[in-house]
């Protein structure tokens, strides 16, 4: 991979679950001279896990800088789902991430209520991508296994909560300065603009230049997709999910 002038850097991506943050990362990880920790490394069950519960035990602000410098010491690249952890350690990442030169994004959806469905389809029968979907799907709808239903009294506060921290992650880059490069998933994967175009310009924005014949383009524009509309007969509740989303969400 070739550098631009400029010297590379590594990224933090700020997203919400079901954005199409996985390919990306996975896409750029290939690209990029930095290691890539475990994709949304300080949720609970991961790798940085430990940081987040600690956090929320102690509150303690100055322990959690601590521990966030000594986890961005060698500058991995990052995928950090925003709504997943504490707003205070978010805020408290992004900071850490613009000291060390990292060079930030922003990957947003703008339909959510595409991306809550698929959200709680997810959560219901345990298919987080194609792979997984594929012999899940293939159980539910022979009938051996049943989905959870959608719980119903969820739908609504997630949607809230999600917009909130979305609201809140958009103030502290703005307050603090923080330039950063925003993301539209429909943009990104079913724009006009070939993908492979703004990959090669999203790699420019980390300091990389890739040719137009890198394999790693056609790998990231070839991705299958989940095609979760096939299960949603099958999961209780999610009509009235839709239902509910339609009279909540702002368009």
């Amino acid at each position: 991979m070739e550098h631009q002038d400029l010297p590379e850097h590594p990224y933090l991506i700020l997203t919400l679950r079901r954005t199409g943050g996985t390919s990306l990362t996975t896409f750029l990880s290939e690209v990029s001279s930095f290691a890539t920790k475990e994709h949304e490394p300080f949720n609970p069950d991961r790798v940085w896990g430990g940081i987040t519960e600690e956090f929320k035990r102690t509150k303690n602000v100055d322990l959690l800088r601590s521990k966030l410098g000594e986890a961005l010491q060698s500058r991995p690249n990052i995928k950090h789902c925003i709504e997943v952890v504490p707003g205070v350690l978010t805020q408290e990442l992004i900071t850490a991430c613009h000291e060390r030169q990292y060079r930030l994004m922003l990957l947003t959806r703008r339909d959510e209520t595409s991306r809550l469905i698929s959200l709680f389809l997810a959560q219901s029968t345990g298919a987080w991508g194609p792979d997984e979907a594929r012999q899940i799907y293939r159980n539910i709808m022979a009938g051996q296994t049943k989905p959870n239903p959608i719980q119903l009294h969820e739908v609504k506060q997630r949607y809230l909560l999600d917009a909130g921290i979305l609201g809140q992650t958009l103030s502290v880059l703005r307050y603090k300065e923080i330039p950063y490069k925003w993301l539209v998933f429909e943009e990104l994967y079913k724009g006009q603009t070939p993908i492979e175009t703004q990959a090669i310009e999203i790699a420019k924005y980390l300091g990389l230049r890739i040719e137009a014949e890198d394999p790693n383009l056609a790998t990231f524009s070839n991705q299958p997709g989940q095609n979760s509309k096939v299960i949603e007969p099958y999961v209780p509740g999610i009509a009235e999910a839709r239902d509910i989303l339609s009279r909540e969400v702002v368009a």
